[in-house]
């Protein structure tokens, strides 16, 4: 049975990890091409589950070794029948790798645990939105922006190949926000959508929204705010949507004074953008499809089997398109083919059932498969793996969406309120270790 110290106990590493990839998102393994959170969760998971904290899930542990058993069978196919040029290895151990601590789950998995790690996220993001207002307050009262991680860190500690910040408009002498120690503007955005969404499922004040709101427009990107619509849509069809009454008047004047300022207007110009080929959501949803279906649908070997790991990549790559990226769906299957494909995706679809939220999961998982290269990006799958995945499956009981009775219920955002009493399971149904 769960007790109290290992509650405070998952509450601590399970925030760690998440301030620990907002932190270090910029931080590469010295030398290498790789995300210094990358080995950092690894030993993380190892950590958590030596002590204690976590167990491995019997059916996401099947469902991985599958995966990676139908994949490394078709890289060798792969090998003897393709283009060596276009195989590598390295990146099928890295897809395998971003991916393994997913087999896991807390042992506590109880709801009020859930709810004073989402406080947390909350705050973490709260920070970071703080830290993007003053970004963009210090460049409109004329201090430029200047990069100042990059003059601190040595050059060999930092990822590369990444555009940090620029302008919000063409030849505009504001940066877009990224507080300074954001990897990209987008990335940034994504991570405080993360938290506004964390914040309106555990009924947060108002002006903590606003604050997280306001962050997003100072990053003047849309990777947060697809999160927050998609988890708006699912809190509005669930008894949740009456809570949201109490943040509207809050976010109705954000939104008025984002609409005038030119980062609102950077945004509003970018609605409907897919229709140009050089947009950032043409290039992250529509251009990689048409650019590289042709070449896959009209090749049997590749349908089947795939042109081997790494090849989107090095294709979109030798497009020199700055910003084109390679979403899930096409990672998955043009890499790997219809026959490993599909437990590929099945793994990952997984991942996102089962959890303690509902807007959390589908608002990722709408992100990460439409939007986002995240199949081996680890800092787009930590919101996942930390706030949904390792809490499947949940203690019986609702999910947080449908426990909402704001005429009965403290939605203060307290870790002791009473949405956390009337959502933990009674002690027959405790979460066994």
């Amino acid at each position: 049975m769960t007790t109290p110290d290992i509650g405070r106990s998952t509450v601590r590493w399970v925030t760690v990890l998440y301030v620990g990839s907002i932190l270090l998102q910029r931080f590469a393994v010295p030398g290498l091409p790789v995300a210094l959170i990358l080995p950092l969760v690894l030993l993380g998971a190892a950590w958590g589950v030596a002590f204690g904290l976590a167990e491995f899930n019997r059916v996401r542990l099947i469902a991985w070794l599958l995966a990676a058993s139908a994949t490394a069978i078709m890289f060798v196919i792969q090998t003897a029948l393709l283009d060596r040029n276009l195989v590598s290895l390295g990146s099928w151990g890295l897809f395998m790798t971003v991916w393994m601590p997913f087999t896991l789950q807390l042992v506590d998995r109880r709801v009020e645990t859930y709810l004073r790690v989402l406080r947390n996220v909350v705050v973490a993001t709260s920070v970071l939105a703080l830290g993007c207002v003053v970004m963009m307050v210090t460049q409109y009262a004329g201090l430029p922006y200047r990069d100042w991680m990059a003059e601190v860190v040595p050059s060999s500690w930092l990822l590369e190949d990444f555009v940090i910040t620029y302008p919000i408009s063409y030849g505009s002498p504001i940066y877009r926000a990224n507080a300074w120690i954001g990897l990209e503007p987008s990335m940034v955005s994504l991570q405080m959508g993360v938290g506004l969404v964390a914040a309106l499922v555990m009924g947060a004040r108002p002006t903590t929204v606003t604050l997280l709101f306001a962050g997003l427009v100072a990053a003047t990107s849309g990777s947060g705010l697809a999160i927050l619509v998609v988890a708006i849509a699912v809190l509005l069809a669930s008894s949740a949507r009456r809570q949201l009454r109490r943040y509207f008047v809050p976010t109705a004047v954000v939104v008025a004074v984002g609409l005038f300022s030119p980062m609102g207007q950077s945004i509003v110009g970018r609605v409907g953008e897919g229709t140009s080929e050089q947009s950032s959501t043409s290039l992250r949803a529509i251009y990689p499809y048409r650019y590289l279906w042709p070449d896959w649908a009209t090749d049997f070997v590749g349908v089947v089997f795939g042109f081997g790991p790494g090849s989107s990549q090095r294709l979109v790559d030798q497009t020199g398109i700055m910003g084109l990226l390679v979403p899930s769906p096409i990672k998955i299957f043009f890499d790997y083919g219809l026959l490993a494909g599909v437990f590929l995706a099945a793994m990952i679809v997984l991942c996102f059932v089962g959890g303690h939220s509902r807007s959390l999961s589908v608002a990722l998982f709408v992100s990460l498969w439409t939007l986002q290269p995240g199949t081996t990006t680890i800092l787009v799958v930590i919101p996942v793996l930390l706030l949904v995945t390792w809490w499947s499956p949940r203690p019986d009981g609702p999910a947080l969406e449908d426990a909402f009775d704001p005429g009965r219920m403290d939605l203060s955002g307290s870790p002791d309120s009473t949405l956390a009493e009337e959502l933990t399971p009674s002690p027959s149904r405790q979460v066994r270790s």
